[in-house]
């Protein structure tokens, strides 16, 4: 996957303000924001697979982990929402390619993971899964 795979198919800008959304990692070209402290390896684990893979893009982008008893959630912001639930299969086909990926290589042991698309703070508009 490559910036481009990422920015054009998924239509995606990752962005959003740091306040209230948990402890933070920046890396260069992204942050990822966790709840709880002893997630922040897995925090790490993921913003170092972002940049791996090349999904970074042109601006700074923000990635959020939660978890409740049976998942992890990879929360990702859109840019449009109207195209966040009009997502043509190929592109969602795409997204659970990269969770499945993320989900071997930073879950392996783990809870797994389920993508969330969201709003500029985080609250949820589409989770792949359902």
């Amino acid at each position: 996957m490559n910036k481009f795979f990422f920015l054009i198919i998924f239509s995606l800008t990752l962005f959003s303000c740091s306040k209230g959304f948990g402890n933070k990692l920046e890396g260069d070209g992204y942050d990822v924001y966790f709840e709880f402290k002893e997630d922040e390896a897995l925090a790490n684990s993921l913003g170092k697979f972002w940049a791996q893979k090349d999904l970074v893009g042109k601006s700074k982008q923000s990635i959020r982990l939660t978890k409740d008893d049976e998942f992890y959630f990879i929360q990702l912001v859109a840019s449009n929402k109207s195209q966040v639930t009009q997502m043509p299969y190929n592109e969602l086909k795409l997204l659970f390619d990269l969770q499945n990926e993320i989900d071997s290589v930073i879950f392996n042991d783990k809870k797994s993971c389920q993508i969330v698309i969201c709003d500029g703070s985080f609250n949820p508009l589409y989770n792949i899964n359902q």
